[in-house]
């Protein structure tokens, strides 16, 4: 893993985030308020479709780097089946899997474009107004921006197995082109007056372009491996949808639970504390959302790696990687932290922001638990690395009691009670089992992956 690398996780994270913040300025400059909202609506819209892809990206990545790492039999549960006097990929294994994901996002993007063209149309129909642009053009609009997603979603899996087989940068790279592209083109199209036809335009143009990017690199000759998988009848690859289905579908549970962690309490506040104090609280999510996946990119970077080095049981590389993983994202983070404490509300009175961060000792404390949340979310994406995902029903669990115990706590204290909500139960489970279990797993103790890591991160500044 060079510097480079990591460069290029951090920019395309900061576009994969920032693209929107990005464009806003010049949406609400050049959009009618009314269709302001409907952009916004848009994005609601391709947000929940994108359940719909489940667990099936992490899932892929992982099975691809144990064939890359030299397994012969992918599992349900548990890792892969190596044959040790064989140092070759297998292509027939390796051809399987190509051919169950693209099968799988063939299916879960016919979905996507029957809830967003059909559904979607009809609903952003009712929502023409006098204030907007007549409706065929709205309709259009929509269903170009739509069709955008929809290409980016059907070949969703190429990103998976390049991340998969250790081409994290051609991923990244990706992703900012991709991204960038629509900056450009969609700052471009509004300055030139082309509304929200011309955004989702620019929508299906950087989406194809950026796919059309992720084939080359997917199949470039420098994967000689590729080129001949490619050339196999599909017919006599063997179909590993439930073998990929075991544990997608319990990530996909994950997801659930984390937005009810996450994102549940946004919803309660807008119920019960006025949209003032609800925009103050949902800023600050946002922000300590986007401060905790700026952290984490190390943790992505690295994961094609501790997939491999997991199959093939190397326990002393395993530790150095994750306690690397920890010092650099705790760091990232805490930096973040206080940044966003002292400077914050400063930040948003330059950019003439109305709404404000909430009060510094309650965004402090707020900070604090996500910051647990940060160290254990890295422990359960170590753990998924094994092949097994036994934090389901824990996350289900902790979502569902902090969506509950917020209702009842945010009408008695107010903000207060949303984040004690989240901070006392995660505390009680979440935050101490699953960095106590990825110790166990390492067979290290905490002190001695930190004196490691610390070691092997000194040593990349």
């Amino acid at each position: 893993m060079t510097r480079k690398d990591v460069l290029w996780g951090y920019l395309a994270q900061a576009l994969n985030i920032g693209a929107g913040l990005i464009l806003l300025p010049v949406i609400l400059k050049y959009l009618p308020a009314a269709e302001v909202g409907l952009w916004f609506v848009f994005i609601t819209l391709v947000g929940l479709a994108q359940l719909l892809e489940f667990g099936f990206n992490p899932t892929i990545s992982r099975n691809t780097s144990y064939i890359y790492a030299g397994a012969v039999a992918l599992q349900r549960d548990g890792l892969p089946i190596h044959d040790t006097n064989k140092s070759t990929i297998n292509l027939d294994l390796l051809a399987s899997l190509l051919n169950t994901a693209r099968k799988v996002y063939r299916v879960v993007s016919l979905l996507a474009a029957a809830l967003l063209l059909i559904g979607g149309s009809i609903y952003i129909s009712t929502l023409v107004t006098e204030e907007t642009s007549d409706k065929t053009t709205l309709i259009l609009a929509w269903v170009t921006f739509a069709t955008g997603y929809i290409v980016t979603l059907y070949y969703g899996y190429i990103n998976g197995m390049l991340h998969g087989r250790g081409d994290v940068s051609q991923s990244n790279k990706i992703i900012i082109t991709t991204r960038g592209l629509l900056i450009l083109l969609g700052s471009y199209a509004l300055i030139t007056g082309h509304g929200l036809l011309g955004l989702g335009i620019a929508s299906l143009m950087s989406s194809g372009i950026g796919r059309i990017i992720a084939m080359r690199y997917f199949f470039s000759e420098t994967r000689p491996e590729m080129r001949t998988i490619r050339s196999l009848a599909t017919n006599t690859a063997d179909d590993l949808t439930p073998l990929l289905w075991h544990n997608a579908s319990r990530l996909g549970a994950v997801q659930v639970g984390s937005f009810l962690i996450q994102r549940g309490n946004i919803l309660i506040a807008s119920s019960t504390l006025g949209l003032e104090s609800a925009a103050s609280y949902g800023m600050t999510v946002t922000i300590l959302t986007v401060l905790i996946t700026v952290s984490s990119v190390l943790c992505q970077l690295q994961l094609p790696r501790l997939n491999a080095i997991q199959s093939r049981n190397e326990r002393s590389s395993l530790i150095t990687i994750y306690g690397q993983i920890q010092l650099s994202s705790w760091t990232v983070f805490s930096l973040g932290l206080i940044f966003l404490v002292v400077f914050g509300d400063l930040m948003l009175n330059f950019v003439g922001s109305d709404t404000k961060l909430i009060p510094w000792p309650l965004l402090l404390v707020f900070g604090l638990i996500y910051l647990f949340e940060l160290n254990h979310s890295i422990a359960a994406t170590y753990l998924t690395t094994v092949n097994k995902i036994p934090f389901v029903k824990a996350a289900l669990i902790s979502g569902i009691s902090i969506t509950v115990l917020a209702v009842f706590l945010s009408a008695a204290y107010g903000i207060v009670g949303l984040i004690a909500a989240q901070g006392v139960v995660q505390l009680a489970y979440n935050n101490w089992k699953w960095p106590m279990e990825a110790q166990k797993n390492l067979q290290s103790s905490f002190l001695g992956t930190i004196k490691v890591g610390f070691k092997q991160f000194i040593g990349k500044i």
